[in-house]
Parts: C-alpha cells; sequence; structure tokens
C-alpha cells in the first residue's frame, strides 16, 4: 500500500519542501496524485529551471559579458524560460491556493523587454497572497528593474528580499501589514523609501531591516518604527551622511562599511534597550565613541572593527558579555572594566597601556605593525608588548600570531632579562602567516611566541609555502638542544616541554615524520613540566 501518496496535501507538501526544485518536478510522474501536489506545491523556486533553460555558464554572466554566439542561446533560454514561469505559475493560480514562498533570481539585460514580463509574475503571485518573496535581478547599475506598486500592498508577506532592482520612487501608498522582515540587496533606494518602509503606519508588523550594498541615500531616518528589534546596514553608500534612529523597541545595530570612512553624524538616544552593537569601518574620534556608547546601558555585545581613528577604547560596564575588538591600527589604550564578560577577543597589533578586567577566556590574535604600506618587522619590544598585554588574562582560550614581514628582530637573551617568570598558559596557539616564513626568521619567531606562552596545542596550516617551517619544526620538537641556557634562571621553552605527539598531519614517531599531503592543519599536542622552584607567570 502506497501510505505516503494517502497523505493530507500539507503533510505531503511539507515532506517536498526538503527537495530541490528539480526533486520536486520529478515526483510528478509517480501518480496522478502526485501531478497533482507538484502543480499546487506552495513553494515556487525558479532558480534551478532557469539555469536549467539558460545554462549555468550563461545563467549569472554580466550583462555585457556576451559574444554574440552566447547571446543568442541565452536569449533562446530566456523564451523557454518564460514559457516556463507563465505555465507554473498558471497552473497554480488556477488551484486559487495561497502561495507560501516565491524565488526567481536571474539576469536582465539592459533592453527593458522583461519588464511587462516580470510585472505580470509579480501581480500573479501578489493575488496568490504569497507570505514569503525573494527576487533578486542582476543587471547593469545605471538600468535597473522597478518594481510594480502593486507589490507595496501586498497584505500577506511577511518576508520581502530583493536584490538589484530600484525603489527610489516610493508609491503613493503602501500597506505591507503583515511584514516582518525586509532584507535589500544592492538596491536603489531613496532615503523618503526608506522612512516609508520603517513607519508603523506603512508596515506596523515590521522587526528586522537588513541593507547591503544599496545606495541612493544620504541620511537614515527611522523612528516611527514601534516593533523594530534588528537593523543593519553593511556596505553603507559613500554618500551616506547622517544616521538618526529613535525606536525604543531596537535590540540589535549594524553599520559597516569598508575603511576608511568619512565622519558619520549617529544619533540614537532614543534606543535605550539596545543590546547588540557593531560599527565597521567608520571614522570615530575618541570623543564621538564614547558619547555614543554611553547611550546603551543594556547593552550586552559590542563587536568594533576597522575603526581608524580609535586611539583610546574606554569602557565600564556590568552586563556587558561580548566585546570584540579588531583591526583598529591606531589605537594606543584599552581600558575596560567588565567584570561579567563572557567572551573577548582582539585582533590588532599590541598596545602599549592597557588595563582590561575581563575574566573569561580571551581570543586574541596579534600582527605586527604596517607603516606607510609597509609591514614592520617584530622586535623584541614587540613580543614584550604582547606578554604584557596578556598578563592581566585568567585564561587564554587562543592566541593566534599572524606574521607579514620577511624578517624578525627577537632576541631571546634579551627579552629574558625584561621577563623575569614563565610564560602564562594557553590552550591554543595558531602560526598564520600570508607569506612564505624564511627560514631565517624560523628559529626566532618560535623562541618569540614560546617566550609568550606555554601552549596544549600549536597549530598552522598545511601549505606549499608553510611545508619547510613544519618540517624545522618537527625537527626542532624531536631533536631539542637542552645545554642553551643552564646557567640561567628561567630558561627557554626547550628545558619545560616534556613530550609532544601529533593530533593529525604526523604519523607515529617510527614512521616518516610528514605525509605528503599539504592540505588541512599541521598541529601538535605538547605537555610541559615545570620544577616546583619555579614561579609559573
Amino acid at each position: 500500500m502506497d501510505r505516503i501518496s494517502n497523505l493530507p496535501d500539507f503533510i505531503a507538501h511539507h515532506i517536498m519542501s526538503y527537495l530541490s526544485a528539480k526533486e520536486v518536478a520529478r515526483t510528478s510522474i509517480l501518480s496522478k496524485r502526485w501531478k497533482y501536489l507538484q502543480t499546487s506545491f506552495p513553494l515556487l523556486d525558479f532558480c534551478e529551471s532557469y539555469e536549467h533553460f539558460v545554462g549555468e555558464e550563461l545563467a549569472f554572466r554580466e550583462p555585457g559579458g556576451f559574444d554574440t554566439i552566447e547571446m543568442a542561446m541565452f536569449c533562446l533560454g530566456i523564451i523557454e524560460f518564460i514559457d516556463y514561469v507563465d505555465a507554473s505559475l498558471l497552473r497554480f493560480c488556477e488551484l486559487k491556493f495561497s502561495m507560501l514562498r516565491c524565488r526567481l533570481w536571474m539576469v536582465l539585460l539592459n533592453d527593458n523587454q522583461m519588464n511587462p514580463v516580470l510585472d505580470k509574475w509579480i501581480e500573479q503571485i501578489i493575488k496568490s497572497e504569497v507570505k514569503d518573496i525573494d527576487f533578486h535581478f542582476q543587471s547593469d547599475e545605471n538600468v535597473k528593474y522597478t518594481l510594480p506598486h502593486i507589490l507595496f500592498n501586498a497584505k500577506s508577506v511577511i518576508t520581502l528580499n530583493l536584490g538589484g532592482c530600484n525603489l527610489e520612487q516610493p508609491p503613493d501608498s503602501i500597506r505591507l501589514h503583515s511584514l516582518k522582515i525586509v532584507t535589500l540587496t544592492q538596491v536603489c533606494i531613496s532615503a523618503e523609501m526608506l522612512q516609508k518602509l520603517t513607519s508603523q503606519c506603512t508596515c506596523p508588523l515590521l522587526e528586522e531591516l537588513y541593507l547591503s550594498d544599496c545606495q541612493g541615500f544620504k541620511h537614515i531616518c527611522v523612528v516611527k518604527a514601534c516593533k523594530l528589534k534588528i537593523i543593519s546596514i553593511c556596505g553603507s553608500p559613500d554618500e551616506l551622511e547622517r544616521v538618526e534612529i529613535s525606536v525604543l523597541s531596537l535590540q540589535q545595530f549594524v553599520l559597516s562599511s569598508e575603511p576608511v570612512r568619512g565622519s558619520i553624524v549617529i544619533e540614537m538616544a532614543g534606543c535605550p534597550n539596545l543590546k547588540v552593537l557593531q560599527f565597521s569601518g567608520f571614522a570615530f574620534k575618541d570623543r564621538e565613541f564614547r558619547r555614543l556608547i554611553s547611550k546603551f546601558p543594556l547593552l550586552e555585545n559590542l563587536n568594533i572593527n576597522a575603526c581608524d581613528l580609535l586611539e583610546q577604547i574606554t569602557i565600564s560596564s556590568n552586563l556587558l558579555r561580548d566585546l570584540h575588538i579588531s583591526h583598529c591600527f591606531n589605537l594606543k589604550e584599552i581600558d575596560v572594566d567588565t567584570p561579567n564578560l563572557q567572551s573577548f577577543s582582539y585582533v590588532n597589533h599590541p598596545i602599549l597601556i592597557s588595563s582590561i578586567n575581563a575574566p573569561c577566556p580571551w581570543k586574541v590574535s596579534f600582527m605586527n605593525e604596517v607603516r606607510q604600506g609597509n609591514a614592520v618587522a617584530p622586535d623584541t619590544q614587540w613580543y614584550l608588548n604582547v606578554r604584557k598585554f596578556l598578563g592581566v588574562s585568567n585564561e587564554i582560550e587562543e592566541l593566534a600570531f599572524c606574521i607579514t614581514s620577511d624578517m624578525n628582530s627577537f632576541s631571546f637573551d634579551e627579552f629574558r632579562k625584561s621577563s623575569h617568570s614563565l610564560p602564562c598558559e594557553a590552550t591554543n596557539l595558531y602560526l598564520q602567516s600570508h607569506e612564505t616564513i624564511p627560514p631565517s626568521t624560523y628559529a626566532a619567531l618560535l623562541d618569540g611566541v614560546l617566550g609568550i606562552c606555554y601552549p596544549k596545542h600549536i597549530s598552522l596550516p598545511r601549505s606549499h609555502e608553510t611545508d619547510d617551517f613544519i618540517k624545522w619544526l618537527y625537527e626542532q620538537m624531536t631533536n631539542r638542544d637542552t645545554n642553551c641556557c643552564n646557567s640561567h634562571g628561567i630558561k627557554c621553552w626547550r628545558h619545560y616541554l616534556k613530550d609532544y605527539g601529533s593530533m593529525c598531519s604526523i604519523p607515529n614517531k617510527d614512521e616518516k615524520p610528514l605525509e605528503d599531503d599539504t592540505s588541512g592543519t599541521f598541529c601538535l599536542h605538547l605537555d610541559w613540566c615545570f620544577p616546583p622552584s619555579v614561579d609559573k607567570a
């Protein structure tokens, strides 16, 4: 007995929702019952069929990137695709069912011939009371498809995901009374249209707004949104001058751009319930940053990235749970008092002045400074600064070193004179390099990082560029000389390393030390042994 075919429509449709569009189409040959289920399936995804008719190589080619033969093939495929979508929508609309989702991603040529076809499709989809719309159109930047006004009176739409279209001219009326989530990608949208989309009069249930690489607005003003919880603006336009948000319900705000941006006025005093704040690529000065942060007494998550004008970060909060600071290369001082912090990460060069009360596992990545476009070789003082920075940490979960200079002037004897206790302990140590590590720096790099911490695991990516260093490192672990510093109270790492073992990439000691395969990650497990008389840092 075929019990699956006897299931109610909504259960069969739910099962079909886990299939691809091609697999759903194939179910129609099983029986008349499944042909009906395929026709009435409320999730219409035309992306796979578009690629099928046009061809995968041409499906998302830039509009101006076709030669004569490719253009003919593309146009023929588009004609067949139009017939397919017309027939699919007609069959579904005749059933008078509600459509749960419709997805369409395609390339538009610059002659606007597809506009009437798209208008007709959108009208049919809206009349089917669709709940989830996902339309993306790839076209020339100067010729974008303008959506028909009927879309903005779709009372059934809950999720609206649009890409590559034009929303600069707002319609006379907008009645998206069920809309909760709006995602716009590479959309031309005016400040007036943005304000209408976020108004409680037109979209009273809106909770989430995501803008990515959108253009056309100098100001963002959101002041009449009673349920809005998330605003995310990534790849903001160069002409953006002012952000004004006053929404009591707002809990998360993200604003990111390519560094370095000019100064932007940000007014968010009316968002006292904000819990998550992320900034990336903006030219905040210290005073502006402190003034802004002070407006959010309930802040729990703060992420600051590539804000190159920041020289001092001062934060005092009992509620902050997650703090992430990265690539703020002019930073000189951190003063953080966060006794209840649960996650702290820092990606930057070491700074000289820091007061960090963050009693949680740290994830820290250090890199050498870049001045006037040139990487500065890490010297002994650089490693001392790293050690001082880490000295107040209770637990270092991850410690990474990303060295981009082919020179290393570290001196272990000089380092030892300024450091009178053993290195701190760390769980994981990662060594990264964007360039080939020259053999002349191998010893200095290893002595430097193991002069800072004694890790339980040491890892670095396997590649042809790092393979020589990995082999050298393995030999150092296997044949280490412990007659190097017997006269000193605090000795180098070789004296305290009890044993090591391979976690991956390296076979047993009796076999070849390294495999020929250079993919994956080289990882060693290290066991340390310290005499009772030595005081650990």
